[in-house]
């Protein structure tokens, strides 16, 4: 399953995300993993905060992850992207977070998919655990193998899908994560993929209120900041939208928000993907 990334008419891009005024306080803390048990037996809680806290927590008290088996497709992936002329990904995080909290639900809930049963994708999982990355294309890989298999094997079994095959494959991807789990003799297998574009030069906190500095390191030299929005996850409708340098979560009411950045880079206009946030009623 790929995301590419999204290419705005500029015109179209500067109605959807108008000017608008800033101001107000600073942003409140994160929530922390100690907020939320791990119950997943009826799946991951839906709001973004409770997500991210529920999922951690999950993460943190699993015992059953094959960190080496993850290692060696972390390796598997690089020699042949190399033996490709490809440059090699970044091992991130927040994306094994990403693959691991997947990987995990897919093994308790017995299931093997893109999307989990509630509807959430790879990149959900990737703005709800990497809080400050701006994505551009992601994509993501998945499968179940008998736990006898070691890397090497599962990563040939991976490539038999072509679009995974494409992934493991694709230019402009620059960081990777991967989760195994190890459950009744069967590996649940994510590997998630990201072409970083940038990054926040501040985290973004799952709770957010107020306003706070759009400060970005953007990946490539030529381009620039042109507008922000946060979209409602629930409809893709816009609910704040500003331009640089401050962003403003007052107009949130409790929703749950997905952070678009709009840069421009020669003639052309992108809509970056950043960080999910609840917004505090």
């Amino acid at each position: 399953m790929t995301v590419m990334l999204q290419k705005y008419d500029t015109l179209k891009s500067s109605l959807l995300l108008a000017l608008a005024a800033a101001g107000g306080a600073a942003l409140s803390g994160t929530a922390t993993a100690s907020e939320a048990g791990c119950s997943l037996e009826n799946g991951y809680a839906q709001q973004v905060a409770a997500y991210v806290s529920e999922a951690t927590t999950c993460i943190k008290e699993a015992t059953n992850f094959e960190t080496q088996v993850a290692d060696g497709l972390f390796a598997e992936i690089n020699a042949e992207r190399v033996a490709n002329g490809l440059a090699p990904l970044n091992r991130r995080a927040s994306l094994d977070m990403a693959a691991q909290s997947h990987a995990l639900d897919m093994s308790v809930r017995i299931y093997a998919d893109h999307v989990d049963p509630e509807g959430r994708d790879h990149l959900h999982r990737i703005r709800a655990f990497d809080r400050t990355m701006l994505v551009g294309a992601s994509g993501s890989n998945v499968t179940v193998s008998k736990s006898a298999a070691d890397a090497a094997a599962v990563h040939e079994k991976i490539k038999r899908d072509a679009e995974s095959a494409e992934n493991i494959l694709r230019e402009s991807f620059t960081d990777v994560g991967i989760g195994v789990v190890e459950e009744a003799g069967q590996y649940y297998v994510v590997e998630v993929f990201a072409d970083a574009q940038g990054d926040l030069r501040e985290a973004l906190p799952v709770f957010a209120t107020g306003t706070a500095a759009l400060r970005v390191d953007l990946a490539h030299r030529n381009q620039r900041l042109m507008a922000w929005g946060l979209m409602d996850t629930a409809s893709g409708e816009p609910l704040v939208r500003g331009s640089v340098p401050r962003m403003r979560f007052s107009g949130l009411d409790g929703a749950d928000a997905s952070l678009n950045v709009l840069v421009g880079l020669r003639n052309d206009t992108y809509v970056l993907k950043g960080p999910l946030v609840s917004g505090q009623n």
